[in-house]
This record gives C-alpha cells, sequence and structure tokens, in this order.
C-alpha cells in the first residue's frame, strides 16, 4: 500500500510536559493521616490539547523504605496539582515514603518496588475515555517523595511514556491497532528506575506487548448499537455539538528504527493498513504528531479473521468490586463482574478468586461468555494446574450443555471443548462456563465470523 505519511511532526507540548514548580503542601494531623500533594509532568486528562490535569479518584501506590506499598487517593478534580490521601484500612502505618507511582488500576496490587526500580504496567488495550486525551491505562509515572518541613511533597513525578498523536477522517472506526516494524516491545509490564529524574525501563521478564489495541469509550466518540466509533475531525457529536476528534497512544520511548505498521477497523469489520517505513523516535513525556488524518486515501477491505480471547492470565482481568483483588485462597465475598482489559464489551460473570495467574470459581458458578457481534463461538482451549482430580467442564446455553470435556489438574497440553457444531446469531443465548468441581484454569476462547 503506498505510504503517503512520510514525516512524523512533533506537536507543541511545553505546556503539556513542563515540570512542575515546588509544590504547595499540606500539614500532617498523624502520621496514619498522611497525605502528598502531588504536581506532575502529565496526566490521562488532557486540557486544550496541552494541559495537564488530575482526575477526581486517581489513585497512585506509594511505597515507603521497606518496599511496603500503600494506596493513595484524590478527591480533587481537574486540577494540575492534587492532594492525595492514603486509603488503607487503618491509614499509613508504613515506614518512611520513598516512591511513588501512577499507574491506573482498580487495584494497588499490581505495581512493585525492590528499593530502586518500580515494576508496572503500560496497558496494549487501551480505552480512551474522553475525546482529545489518552486511556488512563495507559499513563505510568514515579516520583520520589520528599519533605518541606514536617509535610510530605513530590515535587515531579515523571512519566515513563511517550504520546503519539492522531485524528481521523471516517466516523466508523472502532479500533487503532499499531505495532512496529521490528516488532519492538510497545507496551506491558516493565522495570522502571526513576535515573535522578529521567526515567528509564527494560522489560520485566518475558512480559512486554508488541501490540497496543486503542477503542474509544463512551464519552471519547459515537455510541451506536453498542458499538463505540472514534470522533473525526471536525465532526458533530450524539448531541449534535461540534467536535474535533483527537486522541494520543501511551507508548514506551524508544526509537522505531524501522517504522510501525497501523491499522484500523470500521464497525462493519473492513480493515485498511497504514505502514511507515522511516524510523520514528518516541522520546520520554513528548507528543509525536502525524501531519494528516491517520485515515486519509486510505483503501478499507473487508475481512473475517478469527477473534481469540486469551485468558491465560488472570491478571488480565479487570476487576469491579469494593471487594480488593482476589489473592490465591481468598475468595470474592459475593459476585462481581470483570472483564478482559480494555474491552468492556467482553464481559464476564462469576463469583471468582485468582489462583497463580488461573482463573478460579467455586462449583455451581458460571462465567457469561462474550457475545461477539457477527461471530460464533467455536472452542475453548484450557489447561489446569491445580493439586485436585481431574475435573468436567462444560459450556452451556444456560439449559442446555453444549460441549463438555475433563481437564486434569496438571495438564501440560490445552484441552479443547468444541462447539462449533453449534453456531451463534444475534438471537442465540448467551453462553457460559460451568464446573463440576472448583474451577482453576486457564483458557483461550476461539470466535469465527458467520454470516446471517
Amino acid at each position: 500500500m503506498k505510504n503517503i505519511f512520510k514525516y512524523f511532526a512533533l506537536a507543541a507540548v511545553v505546556a503539556a510536559f513542563a515540570s512542575c514548580d515546588k509544590v504547595e503542601t499540606v500539614n500532617q494531623a498523624a502520621k496514619n493521616n498522611i497525605s502528598i500533594r502531588i504536581g506532575t509532568e502529565t496526566k490521562s486528562l488532557l486540557r486544550n490539547g496541552t494541559e495537564v490535569h488530575w482526575s477526581n479518584q486517581d489513585k497512585i501506590r506509594v511505597f515507603d523504605d521497606s518496599n511496603a506499598g500503600f494506596k493513595f487517593e484524590t478527591t480533587d478534580t481537574d486540577v494540575a496539582t492534587a492532594v492525595f490521601n492514603c486509603t488503607a484500612e487503618g491509614g499509613w502505618t508504613g515506614g518512611v515514603p520513598v516512591m511513588a507511582i501512577h499507574s491506573y488500576r482498580p487495584t494497588v496490587n499490581q505495581t512493585a518496588f525492590d528499593g530502586t526500580k518500580v515494576t508496572a504496567n503500560i496497558y496494549q488495550n487501551q480505552v480512551i475515555l474522553h475525546n482529545g486525551s489518552y486511556a488512563r491505562d495507559g499513563s505510568l509515572s514515579i516520583g520520589v517523595v520528599g519533605k518541606s518541613g514536617s509535610d510530605y511533597v513530590v515535587d515531579e513525578m515523571k512519566n515513563c511514556f511517550s504520546l503519539i498523536k492522531f485524528q481521523l477522517e471516517n466516523k466508523d472506526i472502532t479500533s487503532v491497532k499499531m505495532r512496529g516494524n521490528n516488532n519492538e516491545i510497545l507496551a506491558g509490564w516493565v522495570n522502571v528506575s526513576y535515573n535522578s529524574g529521567n526515567p528509564t525501563w527494560e522489560v520485566d521478564g518475558n512480559r512486554g506487548e508488541k501490540e497496543i489495541t486503542i477503542t474509544p469509550g463512551s464519552n471519547a466518540g459515537h455510541s451506536s448499537n453498542s458499538t463505540n466509533t472514534f470522533f473525526a475531525v471536525n465532526d458533530i457529536d450524539d448531541n449534535n455539538d461540534p467536535v474535533e476528534g483527537v486522541y494520543y497512544i501511551a507508548v514506551l520511548p524508544q526509537t522505531l528504527a524501522s517504522g510501525l505498521e497501523i491499522k484500523l477497523t470500521k464497525s462493519n469489520g473492513s480493515v485498511a493498513t497504514r505502514t511507515i517505513n522511516s524510523s520514528i523516535v518516541l522520546n520520554r513525556s513528548k507528543i509525536k504528531a502525524f501531519e494528516n488524518s491517520l485515515d486519509k486515501d486510505l483503501t478499507f477491505e473487508t475481512t473475517h479473521e478469527p477473534i481469540i480471547l486469551d485468558c491465560t492470565d488472570a491478571s488480565k482481568f479487570v476487576w469491579e468490586s469494593s471487594d480488593p483483588f482476589p489473592t490465591r485462597n481468598a475468595k470474592a465475598s459475593a459476585a462481581f463482574d470483570f472483564w478482559l482489559n480494555g474491552h468492556t464489551e467482553y464481559e464476564f460473570n462469576g463469583n471468582v478468586y485468582n489462583w497463580d495467574k488461573h482463573l478460579s470459581w467455586l462449583s455451581g458458578k458460571k462465567i457469561k461468555l462474550p457475545n461477539i457481534s457477527g461471530y460464533s463461538l467455536v472452542k475453548m482451549s484450557a489447561t489446569s494446574q491445580k493439586s485436585s482430580n481431574e475435573v468436567t467442564y462444560k459450556i452451556t446455553d444456560g439449559s442446555t450443555v453444549l460441549a463438555s470435556d475433563k481437564i486434569k489438574s496438571t495438564s501440560t497440553f490445552p484441552v479443547v471443548i468444541d462447539v462449533s457444531a453449534h453456531p451463534q446469531s444475534s438471537t442465540s443465548p448467551d453462553r457460559y462456563l460451568t464446573s463440576a468441581g472448583e474451577g482453576c484454569i486457564k483458557f483461550t476462547l476461539r470466535y469465527d465470523y458467520v454470516s446471517e
């Protein structure tokens, strides 16, 4: 395909990524009522394209000098500098606060600090919640906690990511996928060093991600038939108000020596690809911008590739509950919803908990499997690693068992439960995963395109 984007322009980012001056402080009434006032180079809420603000209920994690971490939260709204208060039960009970990290998570337990490096995740599936901004789960910033008298402050929280700015001409694009031409690590779990205010990163083991998928949330684009689409340049929103669709992709800073490939998908399933073959430098805490609309002069073609949902790591699930993230042998007190990272339409329900990254639940509970418009669930491939006898797993439509198989407690190779003989349609009942006995598996789901 002809490459018409030969240049990548640096956006004006002085206001967006300028270091904060000395921040205000807040008096501490007692140790367990600790608060920290924090400014930052950037946040997930952008104003006027460059100004950066904290949002209500933004969360950070603060590590003490023994590496223990505590969750802090702010109630400030739309401010450049915010006060964060410890929300741990009983307040702050740790040692001297050392390091703060902003890495949006529903729970605090998904980051770590070893005294030198912070381990955290930039999600590969990024849902942009507001037009003119980027996904809050794409941000990653760290800062050193200091003192001014008896007050705790973070003078500057430094970004550990870069932003790519883009716009679109088409009004019905549902997702944007980006991959480096040399398969570089663009997101995922990384170990970040503060490095005297110029953070550096390295991949944490094999947990890096080579592709980033961007989708719009309900307030970041058009909503139609439960399918969200991005706003276009000089568009009209669902209330007939003028809007300019501007979005940002959060990516780990680096040089993409051979450029990148971007795939855009429309609501009808058609796909177009933009390839850039020249070197692209993504500087930390800077913005790169396309000169033209990302989909300018592209031809969209219909494809019907299978959709694979990877459920092989329970940490990829977002948990919506007042309870903390369930850990091994710690069951949720009540049923709650959860879903795969970045895909709120792929909803699961069940009383579940996490067992060494396996998805686990009690006998008699069921997990609602995703319904994907235009596609049919074909099979589930599953393994288990639990010290008990084999368990029978079933895929049902609520009343009828469509397929089942027994999975051994320490299965090395996936057991495939095939439901291709029962194609789905828009009128098919919801499908569920159940087990006879305590469920504890890792699994993938495959969906094939079907015509109606």
